[in-house]
Parts: structure tokens; sequence; C-alpha cells
């Protein structure tokens, strides 16, 4: 298994665990009508975007297998929003493994490797938002994180409550 930052020719591989994580991770959280739609091609737009229009210090790492195949990714940057993230400077964006890839460890080098490159460019505290629900919501704890907050969010016709996950301390993440 191998870590290493992204590059635009990792798009097909980032779409396709982007598609199958959220069908896998969500189901039975968010209606089927809405996970039934989420396809590879509406992925791959969505990064091809992403890699063309980044937010501020964005950065992508993804896991590779053995044979160079990616099989999951983690993405942050400075923070978004202007709710009560605001107490944090960056954010993990997405972090996503395929579900036979979870509990390996690739978690938490993906996090890690995304909160050391933002440390690096002077970043000093870091937040995630997790959909209430989510098998993988002890991870963020286990790698760290507190509970902070809650707010409901619009995912297709649902509203679906996030929790806050928040480190003050970006230098511990993953750690």
């Amino acid at each position: 298994m191998k870590i290493r930052e992204a590059t635009a020719s990792d798009i097909d591989g980032i779409a396709f665990v982007h598609a199958a994580s959220w069908k896998t991770t969500y189901r039975g959280l968010i209606s089927d009508e809405f996970l039934d739609k989420i396809t590879v091609e509406v992925r791959r737009k969505l990064w091809i975007r992403n890699f063309e229009n980044p937010n501020k210090d964005e950065v992508m790492y993804v896991a590779e297998d053995g044979a160079g195949t990616i099989i999951g990714f983690a993405n942050g940057g400075a923070r978004r929003g202007s709710d009560l993230s605001d107490l944090y400077d960056a954010e993990l964006y997405a972090l996503y493994l395929l579900k036979e890839q979870q509990g390996k460890g690739l978690g938490r080098q993906l996090i890690r490797s995304v909160a050391q490159n933002l440390l690096e460019k002077n970043y000093s505290s870091f937040m995630t938002w997790v959909v209430t629900g989510n098998p993988a919501f002890h991870f963020y704890h286990k790698v760290g994180g507190q509970s902070v907050a809650t707010k409901e969010v619009k995912i297709g016709n649902e509203l679906v409550e996030e929790i806050m996950i928040g480190w003050r301390d970006i230098g511990v993440v993953g750690g």
C-alpha cells in the first residue's frame, strides 16, 4: 500500500472510489433513490472541476494497492463556510476508502498526510463534517478529533444531521 499526492491523472480512480464509497457508507442513512443516481461519470466530472478550480491551499492524497490501483483518497484545504467551523482554519473535505480496504490504517495515513501538508502551509487547526450514523464516525475520534457541534444539511431531498469533528492542534491529527 502506498500513499502519495494525487494528480489529475488519478481522477478516474478517485471518482470510482468516491461513487462506490457513497453507496456503501450512506446506504440506510440517505435515500436509495439519491444513492442509486451516483455514478462514476458524475463523480468524474465533479473531480475534473475540482482539479481545475481547487479551494485555497487544497491538497489531495490517494492510497494505492500493490498493483497501483487507487483504493482511497483524502483531500482538504482552507476551511470553507462561515458557521461554527470558523474556530478552525483548515478542513478535511473528504476521506473515502473502498469498504474492503477499511480498518487497515490507510485512513489514518491519508488524514495525517492532508493535515501535515496543511501544517506546513501554516494552518494550526483542523475540522471535518461527518453525517450522523456514518460507520466511520468513531475513526475520527480515534485519530484525535472531538465532536464540536451539529447542523442539518440537505442531501438530495432529505435533511440529514452532520457532526463537526475538530482538532484544535492540527499537528496531532492522526498521530
